[in-house]
């Protein structure tokens, strides 16, 4: 017999220490009811909410029900007819708690909503629990690298051998910081075997409005990851949002990766930080897939070249109060469009062409060009740049100096990939006299480098929250812990809500945060973007 993990031996003897019961059957296994009613509750120890719900279900009739928030929501799910229905109140402008009907077309089973017992392991004890003598199960998973997901099932057999929940723990542990993130307990009450077609009919049916054409961003927020149904929706209409298409094996792969980021995306959001997540077009990516967008290296060796800020901390100090409280390079004509560096490693091209487009324009009467972050993939290898696998924020800069840069339309379009460099055929070319390293960790110098010399690119430290970023300003203590640096760039500067932040351009699309760009609180060198801040000389 192959040897027990050893937090297994380890639990195994805290339990006996701790008055559990060691039982010897080795051959249990977990047999759910097919028919049950059960009230319920889900208490979220860090958000300090608490949800109940009422479930119904059966296997005969292939169908299912689920209400919840006391009823005002309610759901069906026709497993005989393919339709999933959903009934809840609304209220606008012209109705009051107009109780309104939408059906969707499944094509699947009824949903049966007690948990997926596939990957627990039985441990062999039992406990009292509600009166109830119950098996203990767990399962142990890493949603993400330095985090432990342990779920343990408190489940009771009955004189004829079938299973019922009774208790579900989840918690979630940072072993990087030491600290729990998530922490859930779910209760089930009052179980019942037998179940009517009646409670498993919606009333009056056909009112119900039957919606085929669906959008993603309007319809998401009324799906529950925990309802396989919904995640199937829900899958469904992300990938038909963002033009994904996959083959039947990896279909379910990415659904999982997409369930395991919404559940965390949701988690964050109802903590209510002060910026909200949301399932962009990362969502069904792991994070070692998504590495490549942090490809930039911080470091300054090397490159001498790098001239310091021409101010003293003293005239730092004094000319920060002259400034506006709030400064926006876009006003000015000063910032291109947001671009999409797609899968390839470039942010530090990125935003070293984002901010030598701002340095010319202030120097040639606000002419604005759009210049070509695909001749620094092809050509800046000779300056610690690996094209498409990460690059240098001082070695970029350095290139630029030295061999200057063209226009994409004179260059050729961004094509995501490593090519050939053809700058020699090239006739327009634009170089900067040199660049400067703003004062680091001092959020006053980097106000005065951006009113008095244009677009700044900073380096950060990128975080799960970063990835999926919507709105709001962002704090987030995580992404300091991050090993992967991504170039940015800064164009301005203000103040929400007593809040102060930075105006961050990405390089991940206008669809990515708020229209491609990012509010980074000024707080506390948040994601370490006051140490790596550089300007172009020209």
């Amino acid at each position: 017999m192959a040897a027990l993990p050893a937090t297994l031996v380890f639990f195994l003897y805290f339990a006996l220490a701790s008055g559990y019961t060691l039982l010897r059957d080795d051959d249990n296994e977990i047999v759910w009811p097919i028919e049950y009613h059960f009230k319920g509750e889900k208490l979220d120890f860090m958000t300090t909410q608490k949800e109940t719900f009422e479930i119904w279900y059966n296997a005969e009739l292939n169908r299912s029900r689920v209400d919840g928030n006391g009823g005002a929501q309610q759901m069906w799910f026709y497993g005989d007819t393919g339709f999933y229905y959903v009934r809840h109140p609304i209220t606008t402008e012209k109705l009051v708690n107009e109780v309104q009907c939408i059906g969707r077309e499944t094509g699947g089973d009824a949903q049966d909503f007690l948990p997926d017992t596939t990957d627990f392991t039985y441990t062999g004890l039992s406990t009292t629990l509600y009166d109830k003598v119950v098996d203990i199960w767990t399962e142990t998973s890493e949603p993400r690298p330095k985090r432990t997901r342990e779920t343990t099932l408190y489940v009771f057999k009955t004189d004829s051998g079938i299973d019922l929940p009774v208790q579900e723990v989840k918690k979630e542990y940072n072993y990087d910081i030491g600290q729990l993130t998530s922490h859930t307990v779910t209760n089930y009450f009052e179980f019942r075997d037998t179940v009517s077609e009646e409670e498993l009919t919606v009333d009056n049916v056909d009112e119900c409005v039957i919606k085929r054409r669906r959008d993603f961003h309007e319809e998401i927020k009324f799906f529950n990851p925990d309802l396989p149904v919904e995640l199937d929706l829900a899958f469904d209409l992300y990938i038909n949002h963002h033009n994904k298409f996959y083959e039947d094996d990896e279909h379910h792969m990415r659904k999982k990766i997409f369930e395991k980021n919404w559940r965390m995306i949701e988690e964050h959001n109802s903590k209510n930080l002060g910026y909200r997540l949301e399932l962009n077009a990362f969502a069904d990516k792991t994070e070692e897939e998504l590495a490549y967008l942090s490809g930039t290296d911080f470091s300054t060796r090397g490159y001498p070249e790098t001239m310091p800020f021409p101010h003293t901390l003293e005239e730092i100090d004094d000319l920060v109060e002259e400034l506006p409280e709030n400064f926006d390079l876009r006003l000015e004509g000063c910032v291109t469009a947001i671009k999409h560096q797609g899968e390839c490693g470039s942010c530090w091209a990125f935003c070293t062409t984002a901010a030598v487009e701002g340095a010319l324009a202030r120097a040639n009467g606000d002419r604005l060009l759009d210049l070509s972050e695909q001749s620094l993939v092809d050509c800046a290898w000779g300056f610690q740049n690996n094209g498409c696998q990460g690059g240098m924020m001082a070695g970029t800069m350095k290139y630029v100096t030295t061999y200057g840069i063209s226009t994409e339309k004179d260059y050729g379009v961004y094509t995501a990939s490593d090519g050939y460099c053809h700058m020699q055929n090239m006739t327009d070319i634009y170089k900067i006299r040199g660049f400067a390293q703003v004062t680091p960790r001092n959020p006053n110098a980097l106000k005065v480098a951006l009113f008095k010399y244009g677009p700044v690119t900073v380096g950060i430290r990128v975080s799960f929250a970063f990835m999926y970023y919507s709105s709001g300003v962002f704090y987030d203590t995580e992404c300091e812990e991050m090993g992967g640096g991504h170039c940015v760039t800064a164009v301005g500067y203000g103040v929400r809500d007593g809040e102060e932040y930075w105006i961050i351009k990405n390089s991940w699309g206008e669809k990515w945060g708020e229209d491609g760009y990012i509010l980074m609180s000024a707080r506390n060198n948040n994601c370490l973007l006051l140490d790596y801040a550089h300007y172009p000389i020209v």
